[in-house]
């Protein structure tokens, strides 16, 4: 068996283990649905850009429908790296900032069936996109510092994802632009790493936030730091971001925007904070509520249109958690300071 048959069988192994793993995220119940799809994509992605290039070194298919998937494939790589990591540091929230990330990758992949080698890829085409995937990585690193920072816990997971998807992309820049490094190493690499990556995934399963199976956890004990890193991380979520001015707010929503895995949530508002999770959205929620109240711009609506902006999804709701956290009801604290306030 020669040389190249051997790196065939190589890369084609990292083809399908990469294949496993993304289907085996998209369809796991134990990972988080934003999480799930982000991650599952971002595999997928690279591991269309490995049949590509496997398509191109070893059989030299130059057919450009399937080079220009490949292509878009390459597109979302870095694109997908940089939401995922946004996700998990509780950043980049606004849907329109994530769509414009897409855009390179979504472009390309609807203009698949028009592009060819010499009227794009050739004439700069290809050169801007390993530009673009390079700017990405360099956003990746960003939000993987704020992951460092913010949440140490399982980082080595993420950096590993970083350096390996980082060595793939950079490898088809450093081949192209500088000629540095044959065109296969790319593949070749990715294909060591995916087996790395994958025996960290299925060694640490609390990698992903669960979504069941709570009785496992029932064990855990919180540390000190643990709790006063939690405390610091959902208080500034809640304050930035205000997650809770949403209806559908749950404990699984805060998950997603603290990166916290909800079953350590739950232990901290039953254990540490001492208050459940429902009293302590409404507390954010009437403290915006009373604000509204005094708010002159507001005097003239009703009690109903506050609650709902507030989060409350009836007005019932929102006078019983009223009546609760302040002691009075809605209406007369509207009118008690405003009546203080003529006087």
């Amino acid at each position: 068996m020669d040389y190249n048959s051997l790196l065939l069988i190589f890369c084609s192994a990292g083809v399908i283990q990469s294949l496993f793993l993304s289907i085996y995220i998209f369809s796991s119940k134990n990972i988080q649905p934003g999480e799930r799809v982000l991650l599952g994509s971002l595999l997928l992605a690279i591991t269309l850009r490995l049949v590509k290039s496997i398509g191109w070194y070893f059989f030299d298919i130059t057919d450009d429908v399937f080079l220009n998937i490949g292509f878009s494939a390459h597109g979302f790589i870095g694109a997908l790296l940089v939401i995922y990591f946004a996700h998990k540091s509780a950043r980049l929230r606004n849907i329109f900032s994530r769509l414009l990330i897409l855009l390179p990758g979504v472009l390309l992949l609807i203009t698949t069936p028009f592009l060819t080698l010499s009227n794009f890829w050739y004439a700069g085409g290809y050169q801007a996109l390993l530009y673009y995937t390079i700017v990405t990585l360099l956003f990746s690193a960003y939000f993987l510092w704020i992951i460092y920072t913010e949440r140490k816990i399982y980082f080595p997971w993420y950096r590993n994802l970083f350096l390996g998807v980082s060595v793939f992309c950079i490898s088809y820049f450093t081949n192209y632009i500088f000629g540095l490094n044959p065109y296969i190493t790319g593949p070749v690499v990715y294909s060591i790493v995916i087996y790395i990556i994958s025996f960290i995934l299925f060694s640490n399963q609390e990698i992903f936030t669960p979504l069941g199976d709570k009785k496992k956890y029932k064990n855990i004990n919180l540390t000190p730091d643990q709790i006063a890193h939690h405390r610091e991380r959902i208080e500034s979520v809640m304050v930035d971001q205000k997650p809770y001015l949403n209806s559908d707010f749950s404990l699984t929503t805060l998950s997603e925007f603290t990166s916290i895995p909800k079953h350590l949530l739950s232990r901290f508002f039953s254990e540490s904070l001492s208050q459940s999770f429902s009293d302590f959205t409404n507390q954010y929620r009437i403290d915006r509520a009373k604000e509204l109240l005094l708010d002159p711009k507001f005097n003239n609506h009703k009690i109903a249109v506050i609650a709902y902006e507030c989060g409350f999804n009836s007005l019932s709701s929102f006078n019983a958690a009223f009546k609760k956290l302040a002691n009075t009801s809605p209406s007369e604290f509207r009118k008690t300071s405003t009546d203080s306030l003529v006087k």
